[in-house]
């Protein structure tokens, strides 16, 4: 192979493709203009072309600059006013011009660390200079007020991030290959600990909350699996549902704080049968306040399932968490619980195409790998794990758009 000259590095990634790219812009623009500006579908279309038009048009050294350089400097200064209290002042302080010099004192920060934050905040397009050493908030600054989003910069650089700069090394003493075990990840060289994820960030507060709100923001606009055009509830659950006294509609199995059951229940707050939130002691212990028709129990996921013949079994981001062979062990005990042609068990994870993936589908496999030790699975993956695996049979993958999880409904077979 002939060497790769350097003239490449400052050449646009695909000029060629840009009368292509702008002419599809165009066409998304006008389709998001015509379905309105709450279409999600629409909305993400149209960001998916302009984002592929500036690919196009950065040259490699552009690329490399903004990841090395521009992206962490991003996350440094804006998580430095997430804990400053930055965000939280200009919001208060309305929306008009504020100048460098005033919020310093409010903060009481140095005028020129601030101003030194900011103006490359501004640069990055993030935050709206308005005159030299003023700015002005936008929906995106004053968002980082609100606790679900400003939480991830409470868990991303100090978290995660550790976590990446230790992978390659990892990866490399271990001969390249995938972590299976959630004990032994760079999570833990990175942090120097012997714990798993989540019992270390509990260890460590405010991280465990920190987390919690973080994950708030990560479902911010996403729908819910019952949302109508997602996962048919009426025709799947509450057809045939068995009218006995003590009938089990829905066990939300390892559901946290219940707010995925409380969902459903404002959805529909007529549904009939019980239903039940499982986790361990210590969630349960927590929770302060449930709809009443929500019934508390505490559950090991790892263990046999006490719920027999539900009809439902819901999990959200639970699978995600664990290797295949700990993942199809928590999928045997729900099939072990589940009454053939009656039961299904509702699986609401990410399900990555073979084409197509979206970036936070990518992102969090990577996540999941370096932290957990675990996977965002592929249908093929899906399939090998709960058909192969686990005694359990896929009737139909339900995914509303692309990106965003989808909802594995799964039957024991008779």
């Amino acid at each position: 192979m002939a060497p790769i000259d350097v003239v490449s590095a400052i050449a646009p990634t695909n000029i060629g493709a840009v009368p292509k790219l702008l002419s599809e812009v165009a066409s998304a623009g006008e389709a998001l203009s015509e379905a309105g500006h709450d279409s999600v579908v629409a909305r993400r279309e149209l960001l998916a072309k302009a984002r592929e038009l500036t690919r196009a048009l950065e040259t490699p050294r552009e690329i490399m600059i903004q990841q090395v350089w521009a992206q962490p400097c991003n996350v440094m200064a804006i998580s430095f006013g997430v804990q400053s209290g930055l965000w939280t002042a200009m919001a208060n302080n309305g929306d008009g011009p504020q100048k460098v010099v005033d919020l310093a004192k409010q903060l009481g920060v140095q005028e020129e660390l601030l101003r030194r934050m900011m103006r490359h905040i501004a640069a990055s397009g993030y935050i709206d200079m308005t005159a030299p050493d003023e700015y002005t908030p936008n929906n995106f600054s004053k968002s980082l007020s609100l606790a679900v989003m400003g939480s991830g910069y409470h868990t991303g650089p100090p978290i995660l991030n550790p976590a990446f700069l230790q992978a390659h090394d990892w990866l490399k003493d271990k001969g390249y290959k995938c972590p299976t075990n959630n004990l032994d990840t760079p999570y833990q060289v990175a942090h120097n600990t012997k714990l798993h994820w989540f019992a270390h960030l509990q260890a460590n507060p405010p991280h465990g909350q920190n987390f919690n709100d973080h994950m708030h923001g990560y479902l911010l606009g996403r729908p819910g699996w019952m949302d109508e055009g997602f996962y048919p509830v009426k025709e799947r659950l509450f057809d045939g549902f068995d009218t006995a006294k003590d009938a089990v509609l829905l066990v939300d199995v390892g559901g946290g704080f219940g707010h995925y059951t409380e969902g459903f229940l404002s959805k529909f707050p007529d549904a009939p049968g019980r239903l039940i939130l499982q986790d361990l002691p210590p969630v349960i212990a927590q929770i302060q306040q449930l709809n009443p028709r929500i019934e508390k129990m505490e559950y090991d996921f790892f263990t046999e399932q006490p719920v027999k013949g539900a009809r439902a079994y819901y999990t959200h981001f639970i699978l995600h968490d664990w290797p295949d062979a700990d993942a199809i062990k928590i999928a045997k005990r729900v099939r072990d619980a589940m009454k053939p042609g009656y039961s299904r068990f509702l699986i609401h994870e990410h399900v990555v195409p073979p084409m197509g993936q979206d970036y936070e589908q990518t992102a969090l496999d990577l996540i999941m790998m370096t932290n957990f030790g675990a996977k965002e699975r592929s249908p093929a993956q899906w399939s090998e794990l709960l058909e192969k695996n686990a005694g359990l049979k896929i009737v139909k993958i339900w995914t509303p758009i692309n990106g965003i999880e989808s909802v594995v409904e799964c039957v024991r077979p008779e």
